[in-house]
């Protein structure tokens, strides 16, 4: 670990993983399986508190720092990606909230966020990053809002009960606002059936000439593709420690296989081949690792984390595929059976080279990041 938690950030750190081998950790096959959260576990997760832990305390929550939010996702993703994968959408959208929502929109409903799931909708049916390519709108009318579309692929769609939403307020302008799903004319879609991640849904909305007040814009007119980048790099930061936590666990099941199977008396375990593999997860964990730590540390700082978070979700999504296969290739035949669980980790962590922007615009944005660093 290249960072050292306080002692609050440690108590949390042993509770959370206390919670989570309790709670999580038996249910993982089963969450995969049944595409769902055992009934009583999401209750017990907001009555625990981990919804509120980046909210301030003025406002009910726990009001730690990103280290601590990062450090509890990657706890989680150890014993289940999804859950992890839930938590990520729900910080991510309430850190814009925090970040520019009107003292009186955070008055409202960052109380909410403690016991409410929150997740943040940018994706239309016809793209997501091509951003101005959207078609959903605002338009003002007297002393409100009027906002229709339709966005998809949400994180926690369905699930989260409180939007921000990105909409075109101009032909060539976005804008961000919040929206609650008790407000009239607002639907839940379908639900996506997505090979990996299946327990955290991922599902669409409908806004049907719904009205807000001037208060639930985020920020200023204009400022919505500002919002939506800043909640790709906050997310991102988290997708680094989902992917370390899918690292880790196949590094816990490839290890704990290899020292028990024999071949010809011998553990594989101390087979050069075997080695290796469990090596090469390691390193790609412990990777992984520093670079969403560094970004989280940059955020709290201050600093720009936008190209670190970046690089902790390409690199991470791309070793976490890497990292699953080598634990399936240690376990053999039995890696290749839906009776283990490694299967699903290759799957889970597939989702991460898409989630929050694809690998290729990873890329993009990586390179123009270091050009422009050496161009100063």
């Amino acid at each position: 670990m290249s960072i050292k938690l306080t002692q609050p950030q440690v108590m949390l750190h042993q509770m959370v993983t206390d919670f989570a081998d309790k709670e999580v950790k038996p249910f993982d096959m089963w969450i995969d399986k049944h595409r769902e959260y055992p009934s009583e576990l999401w209750s017990n997760m907001v009555n625990t508190g981990f919804l509120g832990l980046t909210i301030p305390e003025e406002y009910g929550g726990a009001g730690f720092d990103a280290i601590a939010s990062s450090q509890t996702v990657y706890d989680f993703a150890v014993r289940n990606a999804s859950v992890a994968f839930t938590l990520e959408g729900h910080y991510k959208t309430v850190d814009q909230v925090m970040k520019y929502a009107t003292p009186e929109l955070k008055e409202k409903y960052l109380p909410q966020a403690n016991h409410r799931v929150f997740g943040f909708s940018s994706t239309e049916p016809q793209g997501g990053s091509n951003v101005m390519g959207f078609t959903a709108s605002a338009v003002k009318e007297g002393d409100k809002w009027v906002l229709n579309g339709n966005k998809t692929m949400i994180t926690n769609g369905g699930l989260a009960q409180v939007y921000c939403v990105l909409l075109k307020t101009a032909p060539n302008e976005l804008s961000c606002f919040l929206v609650d799903e008790d407000m009239p004319g607002f639907k839940h879609g379908k639900r996506e059936e997505f090979i990996g991640m299946t327990g955290t849904p991922v599902g669409e909305i409908f806004l049907e000439n719904v009205m807000v007040t001037e208060d639930h814009l985020l920020g200023k007119i204009g400022q919505g593709v500002e919002i939506g980048d800043n909640a790709h790099y906050d997310a991102r930061i988290s997708m680094g420690a989902i992917a370390a936590g899918i690292t880790e666990h196949a590094l816990t099941i490839a290890v704990d296989y290899a020292k028990k199977r024999d071949a010809i008396d011998t553990p594989i375990v101390q087979l050069h081949s075997i080695q290796t593999k469990i090596t090469e997860i390691a390193i790609a964990k412990e990777n992984t690792q520093l670079l969403y730590q560094e970004a989280a540390k940059l955020k709290i700082e201050g600093k720009s984390y936008a190209k670190v978070s970046t690089m902790a979700k390409s690199y991470g999504s791309r070793a976490s595929v890497i990292a699953a296969d080598h634990a399936l290739q240690v376990l053999g035949g039995y890696g290749y059976s839906r009776e283990y669980p490694v299967e699903h980790l290759i799957r889970d962590a597939r989702a991460l080279q898409l989630a929050e922007g694809s690998l290729e615009k990873m890329m993009i944005e990586i390179a123009k990041e270091v050009v422009n660093e050496r161009e100063e």
